[in-house]
Parts: structure tokens; C-alpha cells; sequence
């Protein structure tokens, strides 16, 4: 038994180490669901621990929204793990709060592990053994990778390097021009934007259309997506709240493609934060809280043609190939 032990416990710390890899961060003071269906995690799910510690604000709908996720996968069982800076005496009740949640679910509910800084608990632990040693990388925060994320001040692209808007009769072949330059731009290799190309590529995807013939390219594979959601997120520091939104909406959907909504929500974070009537982040908000896969975005903009979104839909249609290039 206390090889059996053991071995969970080894098995715990690298599953967090591997939530840690995936996240980007060390996922302090939180809750993470990992829900398995046939014996397989077809979601995780991380949330701020803070509003199941006090508790007494949640209601039985709020419990019910919260586990959705697990429903909308048709979830058999569930693993709990939660993060924590240093114990805390009300964890236990947090944790029953969410246990009950998912059992009156009819969702089975596995091992429930809490790792306090470099050590890790399991149900089992408390009180009947000391605490195991689980070595991690806890450098970096959530608050570290959304600083990150953050307009810097220090680092602002001046504003003389943006590009001015053509005039409206000039916006069809603007749009045409733009668009291949941000996919030939976006298709390159390299380790960051130069300052140039960011300023361009902002006010380039601040057009909807432009934007949204590139999030067709990205949908269907025409860039690598993990090279480009780093690249994008690396340059939001480097603009102010006038250009941010499209560019960290879009490193959002990147990172979405590639499975991590953590980061997803981060930038979207920024991206409200510079524009918060910006409805392309609404969407994909909306879509990241009701836990909706990545194909849900494939199959929505696959529903159009390239040319569709960079042309408009009525001009498209009526078009012999599509797009008349005006």
C-alpha cells in the first residue's frame, strides 16, 4: 500500500508538471479539474481558487455553471487538483463545495491532490503522513505571464512608425495588399516581430476583413501556431491600447488552436482592456468559458471561403471566382 502510495504521488507531481508546461505558468492558487471520459482527459479546467474559500456568495447555480464543462464532454470522472501559495484551513471545504457539485452531476470523482509550494497532498495525506517533496518550477506566475501581456510603457512603438488608413475608395486593394503581406509575415520564421512589421501588422489587423483572412490562414494550418502565438503575445507590450485589441485577440485564437486557453484568456484580458466593446474577444470569450473546442472556431470560419473574408460575403457571392479584387 505504501508502494501504491507512492506511486500515485510520483504520478501527481508529474501531471502537474505537465500542467505547468502546458499552462506556461505555475498555476498558483487555483483549481484545476482534469475530466476524463473512457479513461481518457478530454478537459482540463482551471479556475481561481479565492471563490470556493469563501463560499458563502456561491449558489447552487453558480456550482451547476461552473461544472458545465464536464457535462458538455460528457465527462465519466473527474481528477481534482488544487495549487496553493501556503495551506489553508478552508481548503477542505472548498474542495467538498466542488465534490458535491460534481457528484450530484453523476460524474465520479477520483483522486484530489493539493500541492503547497514544493510539496503535494492527497486525500489520503492529511493527517496520516507527511507531506510529499514534489519538486517544481514555480518561477513563473499567472500575474507574471499577464504582466507580460500588458501595454509597457517603456517599450511603446512610436507612433509616427503606424501606417495612415488609405481613403475609403482605396480600401479594396489596401486590404488585398496588407492581407498578403501579413501572411507572407506571419509564415516567416524568426524569433520576433521587428518594430516595423509589428506597427504595420497592427494597423493591418485592425481591419476586419484583413484580420479575418488571416484567421482563415491560421484555422486552416497555413502558419505555424506555436512559433506565431508566442511571436504575437511577445509584441503586445509594445503597443498602446489604440492597437492592441486585434493583436491579442488574434494571439488568443492562436493559443486556443494550440490548446491553451490559459493563456488564451490572458490575452484576451488584454485585449479588453485596450477595447472593451471589441466583439471578435466577446466571442471568443464566450466560447472559452462555455469550454467549446477548438473545432467549434474551425468549423464557424471554414463556413467561408478566404476570399469571402477578405472581401465581404455579398462581394464574394457575386463575383465570378469569389473575390472581384475591389
Amino acid at each position: 500500500m505504501v508502494q501504491t502510495h507512492d506511486s500515485i504521488m510520483q504520478a501527481a507531481g508529474e501531471t502537474l508538471r505537465e500542467l505547468i508546461n502546458s499552462f506556461g505558468f505555475y498555476p498558483d492558487n487555483s483549481l484545476i479539474i482534469r475530466w476524463l471520459k473512457h479513461n481518457e482527459v478530454v478537459l482540463v479546467q482551471r479556475c481561481d481558487i479565492a471563490a470556493f474559500l469563501s463560499p458563502h456568495g456561491l449558489t447552487q447555480s453558480d456550482l451547476e455553471i461552473f461544472i458545465e464543462p464536464g457535462r458538455v464532454y460528457d465527462a465519466e470522472k473527474a481528477y481534482l487538483m488544487v495549487c496553493l501559495g501556503g495551506m489553508d484551513p478552508r481548503i477542505d471545504a472548498a474542495i467538498e463545495i466542488v465534490e458535491s457539485a460534481i457528484v450530484n452531476a453523476d460524474i465520479i470523482v477520483g483522486d484530489v491532490f493539493i500541492a503547497v509550494d514544493q510539496r503535494m497532498y492527497s486525500r489520503e495525506c492529511l493527517g496520516e503522513c507527511e507531506a510529499h517533496s514534489i519538486p517544481q518550477d514555480t518561477r513563473v506566475k499567472r500575474e507574471d505571464r499577464a504582466l507580460e501581456c500588458a501595454s509597457n510603457s517603456s517599450q511603446l512603438i512610436d507612433v509616427k512608425e503606424f501606417p495612415e488608413l488609405p481613403k475609403p475608395k482605396e480600401l479594396g486593394v489596401w486590404r488585398e495588399t496588407e492581407s498578403q503581406y501579413v501572411q507572407e509575415l506571419m509564415k516567416r520564421a524568426g524569433d520576433a516581430f521587428l518594430v516595423s512589421e509589428l506597427a504595420r501588422l497592427s494597423v493591418a489587423l485592425g481591419d476586419i476583413r484583413v484580420r479575418d483572412s488571416i484567421l482563415w490562414d491560421m484555422a486552416n494550418g497555413n502558419y505555424d501556431r506555436s512559433s506565431l502565438a508566442k511571436k504575437l503575445t511577445q509584441g503586445l507590450p509594445q503597443l498602446q491600447a489604440t492597437y492592441g485589441a486585434p493583436i491579442a485577440t488574434t494571439a488568443a485564437i492562436c493559443w486556443w488552436l494550440n490548446g491553451n486557453g490559459a493563456m488564451a484568456n490572458l490575452c484576451l484580458d488584454r485585449a479588453f482592456t485596450d477595447a472593451p466593446d471589441y466583439s471578435l474577444a466577446a466571442m471568443v470569450r464566450a466560447a472559452l468559458d462555455h469550454a467549446l473546442p477548438p473545432a467549434f472556431w474551425l468549423d464557424s470560419i471554414n463556413e467561408l471561403t478566404r476570399e469571402q473574408c477578405l472581401a465581404g460575403l455579398d462581394v464574394a457571392i457575386n463575383t465570378p471566382y469569389g473575390y472581384s479584387g475591389t
